[in-house]
């Protein structure tokens, strides 16, 4: 036991390492989301549709990434045998949602004033952003915006710690656990999972001769996480914006605590085959995966309307509290699997790949006995 403990101490605590630096390459992601509550300046339809596009390639990718490095082998340990080890996938954004047409939205009354109408989404081009704005039907500006741009990385990075247990009948119990913790100006992140892994031969007659273990394996995960933004009324001016409810310029309070949150719930169900020998081992599989990323947006937000006062053209400020909540299934449904691993003693390496929309690398290093 005391083994087990030392080892997953360094694990955890490079999975935290990489959790947070998937999250902020160079604090890039955290600019990219933190700059999304600009978007609400468009009101909060035309928000919807954009956030849901932009962050599309976010969602979809940790809903595959979750769901991989489950297995690294086909058969299950002996009773009372465990491994520990981390796990970091990379799920492939496809080109197709590197970027997305503004003008094939339906947005209502926003209109591209500059670049577009393709602007990258999260995983798409650092440049290249789109411009927008809204006007009054006198061609009074209300709102000017810039879509925030991508990260410039294609890949949406997932590590994690996962241990697994032998028990009776040839099965595996496995848990994925990061416990919250804060990085940077995100909130709190955290993962969790369960899943169990069985093998089949057991079954058939004769399956004890057979050169091959056939396995069956289930699994479940969550992940949440979130970023602070910071919209501010955009030019406001006290004498020629009217301001009826007091809410108040750049620095004013009533624009603090909004929050974009993200939560993933994602499952896995696999059929697996492999061949274990000594050092080397081959497995592969089929299976299908499922995902949702429930995206929210909580606190109050800036928002311009046009008003007349004596015959004079006003803006008047509003805000908007908790606009956005929606939910994204994920890309992935079928997917196929094949993978290798390498065992010494205690030490295990293994890498796969998995063929799907949303494919993906997947490696792992840890230690496992029995």
């Amino acid at each position: 036991m005391m083994k087990f403990t030392t080892n997953l101490g360094p694990l955890f605590g490079l999975s935290c390492l990489l959790m947070a630096l998937m999250l902020s390459p160079g604090k890039k992601a955290h600019g990219q989301l933190g700059d999304l509550g600009d978007l609400l300046e468009g009101g909060e339809y035309n928000a919807q549709l954009l956030f849901q596009e932009y962050l599309k390639p976010f969602a979809n990718g940790f809903g595959a990434g979750i769901n991989t490095g489950w297995v690294d082998r086909a058969k299950t340990h002996g009773v009372l045998g465990f491994h520990v080890k981390l796990n970091l996938s990379a799920a492939m954004v496809p080109d197709a949602h590197q970027s997305f047409n503004i003008d094939e939205l339906g947005l209502s009354t926003l209109q591209v004033l500059q670049g577009g109408p393709e602007t990258p989404t999260f995983s798409g081009s650092s440049s290249g952003a789109a411009s927008l704005g809204y006007y009054s039907q006198e061609g009074r500006e209300l709102a000017r915006f810039d879509m925030p741009p991508g990260t410039g990385f294609s890949y949406i990075m997932t590590p994690m710690v996962q241990a697994g247990l032998g028990l009776p009948k040839n099965t595996d119990v496995m848990v994925r656990f990061i416990p919250p913790f804060k990085f940077l100006d995100y909130g709190e992140i955290y993962l969790y999972g369960l899943g169990v892994k069985h093998e089949l031969n057991q079954w058939f007659p004769g399956g004890a001769l057979l050169p091959v273990t056939f396995s069956v394996m289930a699994g479940y995960t969550a992940f949440g996480t979130s970023a602070d933004l910071n919209a501010r009324p955009v030019d406001f001016n006290a004498e020629n914006d009217m301001d009826p409810d007091g809410l108040g310029g750049p620095g004013s309070d009533t624009w603090d605590d909004q929050e974009l949150v993200f939560s993933t719930n994602a499952y896995t169900v696999n059929f697996i085959v492999g061949k274990s020998l000594p050092i080397i081992s081959v497995y592969g599989g089929v299976g299908f995966e499922g995902s949702t990323t429930n995206v929210r947006v909580d606190g109050d937000f800036p928002y311009y309307t046009p008003d007349m006062q004596d015959g004079e053209f006003k803006r008047r400020l509003n805000a908007l509290s908790d606009p956005i909540d929606f939910s994204l299934d994920g890309a992935n449904n079928i997917r196929a699997l094949a993978g290798l691993r390498i065992s010494l003693p205690l030490i295990t390496f293994n890498v796969d790949y998995t063929l799907a929309d949303y494919s993906m690398v997947s490696v792992g290093l840890g230690v496992s006995l029995r």
